[in-house]
């Protein structure tokens, strides 16, 4: 019989998911993308992956170990050193200076005078130390010096009638090179990322701001389900959970029977969400204890955690309602009311803001099985209004999860 499945090869356009696993310690994660334009002839793949596709059909997946140095650059002591604070050049933000704390990743730009290095260059460094004028600069990526694994799994696979030219794409470089690693926590202890005024807020009505009802979601369709799928990996039918910061949608997944009680600021919205069970309006900026009775069997916390001015007394306050080996799980992405998200989380890159959560979550007193998953570049429907000032990528999407012992 005739195989009539279009097979992974040197004259193939593609689409592909990559995926990343890495560990920081007990730590685990997954950093996503969807490869959306893969030119098999023209791009750059990462080692030995191409050898492993080949022959490959939709649908299937193949895995790949990496030891560290082998797909991203080796670790080097050469690109670890001091400098004086001075030589940091920190934007401005909300009005305030952004300023050099340890354990923080900026884009080397805005250090002056180190070799090769423009203003323009966004490739982060890490400092690791800081001592009066001193700072210790850590410029290895993110990644190095990890063991890594890399799971690539097919969506589509056609044979290229004609080539044109275009953009070479290395993806190895596109998968790993944006964010992942900047999630680990620093080596040396906490990261300081509450400073001075990385909570305050432009407007801190929340009464007159969330009095109307917004009956919309916060994010295109593709990444609300792209959450729920992230969420589902942790739920079990049937679990009591408590949806904080709730509104119209809980971006949980609607076949596992969950009784889902909402806690928001507007009971308009949280009338309107379908998954919700019952709901309470309570504004959590002005007081962090959360008026429920629990236990709960899981917290979520959806694209609303930059909003909270005292996101520590929150956290410990769903800890103390979730049951022995239950778990919370937060949302984020890159869309908020510009107003009302604290200073800090607009100063903190996108794959920081997991690593930020994460040390809350252990000051918080979560002590169980903790990470963070993400996916990038996915497709947005076409239908959605955004879809053409976004070139059609679906928002980004990163999803924090800490378990109670």
């Amino acid at each position: 019989m005739k195989d009539e499945l279009t097979r992974f090869g040197n004259n193939s356009l593609a689409i592909m998911e990559l995926a990343l696993d890495w560990r920081d310690g007990t730590r685990t994660f997954t950093d996503r993308i969807v490869a959306r334009r893969m030119n098999v002839w023209r791009d750059i793949f990462p080692p030995r992956l191409r050898d492993l596709l080949e022959g490959k059909a939709e649908g299937e997946t193949v895995r790949l170990d990496y030891a560290p140095g082998e797909l991203i650059p080796p670790r080097h002591d050469s690109l670890v050193g001091t400098m004086d604070t001075r030589r940091f050049n920190g934007p401005m933000i909300g009005g305030h200076p952004v300023l050099p704390r340890v354990g923080r990743f900026y884009p080397q730009g805005l250090f002056s005078g180190i070799a090769g290095v423009y203003p323009g260059t966004m490739t982060p460094a890490r400092i690791t130390a800081l001592e009066g004028r001193t700072m210790t600069l850590d410029r290895n990526h993110p990644l190095a010096g990890r063991p890594l694994t890399l799971t690539a799994t097919l969506q589509t696979v056609q044979d290229k009638v004609a080539d044109t030219g275009g953009l070479l794409s290395h993806w190895g470089e596109e998968l790993c090179d944006n964010g992942p690693g900047m999630q680990a926590r620093l080596e040396a202890g906490p990261t300081v990322f509450l400073a001075e005024s990385f909570l305050h807020r432009p407007d801190d009505d929340d009464a007159r701001f969330y009095a109307a009802p917004r009956i919309t979601g916060h994010v295109d369709a593709r990444a609300s389900e792209n959450l729920s799928a992230m969420y589902a990996r942790h739920l079990r039918p049937g679990m009591a959970v408590l949806d904080l910061m709730s509104s119209v949608q809980s971006h949980l997944p609607d076949d596992l029977d969950l009784r889902v009680t909402g806690l928001g600021m507007n009971g308009e919205e949280m009338t309107n969400n379908p998954a919700l069970a019952q709901h309470v309006v309570h504004d959590l900026n002005i007081d962090p204890a959360i008026p429920v009775q629990g236990p709960f069997d899981a917290v979520t916390l959806s694209l609303s955690v930059e909003y909270l001015t005292d996101p520590l007394a929150v956290l410990q306050s769903a800890h103390s309602l979730l049951a022995p080996g239950g778990v919370i799980l937060i949302g984020v992405s890159d869309r908020w009311f510009p107003t009302k998200a604290v200073r800090g989380w607009l100063e903190l890159h996108e794959f920081e803001r997991p690593g930020f959560l994460l040390q809350l979550l252990e000051e918080a007193g979560f002590t169980g099985a903790m990470g963070s998953e993400s996916i990038r570049h996915d497709w947005r429907p076409q239908d959605d209004r955004h879809f053409l000032e976004t070139r059609g990528f679906s928002d980004p999407i990163h999803a924090i999860h800490a378990y109670k012992k």
